[in-house]
């Protein structure tokens, strides 16, 4: 009876696994899933990728919506958004052999002489606040030579072109008329301006520098133009889109010329003195010095001049 009774158990035992939901007896669904960041990822990417918004992400993670990940950080995706950003294993290979290569949100970009937060971000179509934030600086930080910054992909960024040597130099209708309405500064003010900037020449060059301990390009213009009670911009970039046009022929002392050096654009520039020669600080020379128009290196590089 006993081996009877045995049997019945089991074959009852049976039955029961036999008739138990699938759904049962698999695992619980993960309410979420992993991603580790590679590069080019951000909270918008990814909300994209995932079908999500960044908000949500932020909030799964205790992060702020505006933070910058870190290659390698593990991110935690709601699971409804990690499967609406994964197709169908048997879909995965048309999805791929269609799509086309992804543009990636960010891509790096390395310092150039004379480049700031200001210049980097007129030239990828962004804000100074949001490149530091990018990269994890204050908007006021001087950029070592070299440096590798996160800046918009080319998906997000209208990157600015360099001007050609002819159209940079070439001045329109309209902007003779600007020039020809310019308050002429007088011989005086310019005798004093070139006095003012040689007793420069010498001062170490400095990036960054906007004072007698050391001058960029940028920042002697900007000093010596202050003294005079003249305000530039703080770039080459923004000295040559917001002053006056000056043909070649028509140079006065105290014109800004600007040349493309170590970059696409007007990444170098100094005052222009009469007589052929200008005064500009030079990283290559080490220091603020006087340069003739005409020089080898400087004159196939002429960009065009500007007037305040």
């Amino acid at each position: 009876m006993r081996g009877i009774a045995a049997s019945v158990l089991a074959v009852a035992f049976a039955l029961l696994l036999v008739t138990v939901s699938p759904a049962a007896a698999s695992p619980a669904q993960s309410s979420s899933t992993i991603h580790r960041v590679v590069q080019g990822d951000t909270l918008w990417s990814l909300a994209r990728r995932y079908g999500t918004t960044p908000e949500r992400l932020a909030v799964a993670n205790g992060i702020g919506v505006n933070a910058i990940l870190s290659l390698g950080q593990r991110l935690r995706v709601p699971a409804q958004a990690a499967s609406a950003g994964r197709p169908a294993p048997d879909a995965r290979a048309a999805v791929a052999s269609k799509a086309p290569a992804p543009v990636p949100a960010t891509q790096i970009y390395r310092v150039r002489s004379g480049d700031t937060l200001w210049s980097i971000s007129r030239r990828f179509g962004t804000r100074p606040e949001r490149l530091a934030a990018m990269n994890g600086m204050s908007v006021n930080a001087t950029l070592p030579l070299g440096r590798a910054l996160k800046v918009p992909g080319a998906a997000t960024a209208e990157v600015r072109r360099a001007p050609t040597p002819a159209a940079a130099a070439a001045v329109t209708t309209a902007q003779r008329k600007r020039l020809a309405a310019l308050p002429s500064r007088g011989v005086r003010w310019a005798s004093q301006l070139l006095a003012l900037s040689q007793r420069f020449v010498g001062v170490r060059y400095r990036w960054g520098g906007t004072s007698p301990k050391g001058f960029d390009c940028s920042g002697f213009m900007y000093y010596v133009f202050s003294r005079m009670g003249v305000t530039l911009p703080r770039t080459t970039f923004d000295m040559f889109d917001t002053g006056v046009p000056v043909p070649r022929e028509e140079l006065q002392a105290g014109d800004l010329v600007f040349f493309q050096t170590v970059s696409p654009g007007p990444s170098h520039a100094g005052i222009y003195m009469g007589d052929g020669r200008f005064i500009h600080s030079s990283s290559g020379a080490g220091r603020v010095r006087i340069t003739p128009m005409d020089h080898d290196y400087y004159a196939p590089r002429y960009l065009g001049a500007r007037r305040f």
